[in-house]
């Protein structure tokens, strides 16, 4: 039998850029939130007990290969999802991805080079950070605030760049329920990006998978909304299912060609069965009651849960407040190591969550955590949040003990 640990002999062959890839914390986690003795807030599930099996069963059908762009019907719909959102495209500018994750990847295929620098937000989505980080960029991390990325600091290291003649290949966001933050970019910040990338001739990629997910406040309009130069990327899975793998991205005529191309050379197409399953899903009107069923339940797995960190954490953590999506963010004291914490709370708590490390791409964040809602139900949120609390408390404890 060969070893799985067995010495690499092909590490001459590889590509530099496989240096920089590395597992998600995130994907990790899952085999331990998969134990029934672990309470998890860590992966971004959504509750599959709300997935509507009956009307899935009644769509499905055998098909063949089909078009790279996507199957048209299902680019229709998107079309018509989108436009509720406030975003105008056609059909022939949508591209159906498996999943956006891989819009992602072909995003960072198609722009960085080696060295090259983007813009991204601290924290930002880990799942686009590896992404990116295969393709040897150059981070720009630019810290948030209660209502988006900071713009101050955005627009100086903007300028820093252009007077090195290093100018961004991107910018990326997710400005609506953020994942991880939790929070929501005001319109004003989303209406001074745009006119900063213009001005710094660059481009937003704007990652929207969890707007629909609204429990409370007034939508905010998209970046794209005003801005048709933007990359907007959506996703089947917040709203319907993760498993079918379907996301899309919109883009300018010539980045979508160029996109065509990547997609090309990665899969040849999305999984016409999937696509045509999802066209049918979503052909009338009926799959927003099933949103509105998803909004209710995590609207109350939210409150559950930040009534349960209002009443057991201690004093000096502090955490989002989120108006929709799936996660919050909490920040511990700065002593507190939540990656070295994390073997505890599995431990001798059997709590799961996600490490704010993994959501930097300057190694920042280590006092943060990332908590998911959505998955668990009201009781186990409950108690899972008593329980970590009591993990939280013994390392605030211990510390204290130690700096008298």
């Amino acid at each position: 039998m060969v070893s799985r640990f067995k010495f690499d002999d092909w590490t001459h062959l590889y590509a530099t850029r496989t240096s920089s890839l590395k597992s998600s914390e995130v994907r990790d986690l899952l085999s331990v939130g998969t134990r029934p003795d672990i309470i998890s807030f860590a992966g971004g599930l959504p509750s599959t007990k709300n997935f509507p099996m009956q009307k899935f069963i009644n769509v499905t059908m055998a098909l063949q290969y089909g078009p790279s762009e996507g199957h048209e019907g299902l680019r229709k719909q998107i079309q018509k999802i989108v436009k509720e959102e406030g975003v105008k495209a056609d059909s022939e500018n949508i591209l159906v991805t498996s999943g956006s994750q891989q819009a992602l990847d072909m995003l960072g295929k198609i722009f960085i080079d080696p060295g090259d620098p983007i813009v991204v937000e601290a924290p930002s989505y880990v799942g686009a950070l590896n992404a990116f980080a295969s393709y040897q960029t150059n981070f720009i991390s630019i810290p948030l605030e209660e209502d988006g990325i900071r713009i101050d600091e955005l627009s100086h290291r903007l300028s820093e760049l252009k007077k090195q003649s290093k100018l961004p290949k991107f910018i990326y966001l997710v400005p609506t329920f953020h994942n991880p933050a939790g929070i929501t970019m005001s319109e004003e910040k989303r209406k001074k990006i745009s006119l900063l990338a213009k001005e710094y001739e660059t481009i937003i990629i704007e990652d929207n998978p969890y707007s629909q997910l609204r429990f409370e406040g007034k939508a905010i309009p998209p970046i794209r909304s005003f801005d048709d130069s933007v990359i907007y990327l959506g996703t089947f899975s917040k709203i319907f299912s993760p498993g079918l793998r379907l996301g899309w991205a919109i883009a300018p005529p010539s980045v979508h060609e160029k996109l065509i191309f990547a997609k090309q050379a990665a899969d040849l197409c999305t999984s016409s069965f999937t696509q045509r399953v999802v066209e049918k899903f979503f052909e009338d009107d009926s799959w927003k009651n099933h949103l509105e069923d998803l909004i209710e339940c995590y609207r109350k797995r939210r409150d559950v849960m930040l009534r349960a960190l209002e009443e057991f954490f201690p004093e000096g953590t502090k955490w989002t407040i989120p108006e929709g999506g799936l996660f919050l963010w909490v920040e511990l004291p700065d002593y507190i190591n939540t990656t070295q914490m994390l073997a505890e709370a599995v431990r001798e708590e059997k709590i799961a969550y996600v490490p704010g490390r993994a959501f930097f791409a300057d190694g920042k964040g280590t006092n943060c955590m990332r908590l998911n809602f959505s998955y668990p139900e009201e009781d186990k949120i409950y108690e899972g949040i008593k329980r970590l609390s009591k993990v939280v408390k013994k390392q605030i404890g211990l510390y204290k003990s130690f700096n008298i």
